[in-house]
């Protein structure tokens, strides 16, 4: 493992046991710190590269344990709990559904250009917005259920241009 690599693999580790154990302040720290990147510290690019791969990891072994045979798919879920289409969501959050997508089905092209589309935002809202639902996304499947599947991703408040109408 490139020392990048390593680097990103511990923030990524980091990241979800602070998400874990649910201890908000220094979570949000982080978030932050990781979004802002800077020389010293791994890109977003790669810890949301390291966070997409875990979440795939894990659904191709609960495919597998499970012995589903049909395509992968994932259900999108609003704060309310009401399915939301990946076209209303903020382009970058569709970036991160459509990169774990290309990485369970072993597109790493078109994964490593999802993660960069999302992650490339200059934007530090837009950033932390992207880490924060990889990061939830992974930690709550890890946390589930093994029989369940398919994945259900819950999405954040969304910004009101891309928010669902009622």
């Amino acid at each position: 493992m490139t020392p990048t690599a390593k680097r990103a693999h511990t923030v990524a580790r980091d990241l979800l046991s602070l998400t874990r154990s649910g201890e908000a302040d220094r979570l949000a720290t982080a978030l932050v710190s990781t979004a802002s990147s800077t020389r010293r510290a791994p890109a977003l690019g790669d810890v949301v590269g390291r966070l997409v791969d875990t979440f795939s990891l894990a659904a191709k072994d609960r495919r597998r344990s499970l012995r589903i045979g049909e395509p992968f798919t994932l259900r999108l879920r609003d704060h309310a709990g009401r399915p939301v289409r990946p076209d209303r969501l903020d382009p970058g959050v569709a970036a991160i559904v459509r990169a774990i997508a290309a990485s369970v089905r072993d597109d790493r092209d078109t994964c490593a250009d999802q993660i960069r589309e999302a992650c490339e935002n200059g934007d530090l809202d837009q950033r932390i917005r992207v880490l924060a639902h990889c990061l939830v996304w992974t930690s709550d499947f890890l946390s589930t259920d093994i029989t369940a599947y398919p994945p259900v991703l819950s999405c954040f408040k969304m910004a009101p241009q891309h928010q669902c109408p009622q």
